[in-house]
């Protein structure tokens, strides 16, 4: 895979250090030799100050049932990680798009029953909604989206 500078879309760089973070470990540094700038390679989890792994598990746990408080607690106590319950929520909003959109380019098989959940999110006063449906058998988020608050009617 060519890496490109994010600064100038230029192919003319080489690798130069690592970029040290706290909780990502060493990150891959590259100096583009055509605008003379540093820069690192976005690999989905750019500025992210948690791991791959530890916010693909909390995906994957959202996605399994699991309430985002439930899960802050399952981080700190197996992990030793930090994190609130909001910043999982936000992390589930990000990544799901992101996987929604991979998948629909891949094409896939579903199964014949669905499973859809919403969350409730109290948003400077409002009670916005956010959705997430899944095939039940392959586990796979076929839509997701977020409502803002309105008047709720029932029929």
């Amino acid at each position: 895979m060519e890496i490109k500078c994010k600064f100038c879309n230029g192919t003319n760089n080489r690798k130069k250090g690592y970029r040290k973070t706290e909780n990502r470990g060493k990150i891959q540094k590259y100096f583009c030799k055509e605008c003379k700038r540093y820069f690192t390679q976005d690999n989905g989890f750019y500025r992210m100050r948690n791991s791959e792994k530890i916010i693909s598990m909390s995906v994957d746990m959202y996605i399994s049932n699991l309430s985002s408080r439930k899960m802050k607690n399952q981080l700190s106590r197996h992990l030793g990680t930090k994190v609130s319950h909001m910043t999982i929520l936000d992390w589930v909003r990000r990544y799901a798009l992101k996987v929604q959109k991979f998948v629909e380019k891949l094409g896939y098989n579903l199964g014949n029953s669905f499973y859809a959940d919403e969350t409730l999110i109290d948003c400077e006063g409002r009670d916005d909604r956010f959705w997430c449906c899944l095939d039940w058998d392959t586990r796979l988020i076929t839509g997701v989206h977020y409502s803002l608050s309105g008047n709720l009617t029932q029929a």
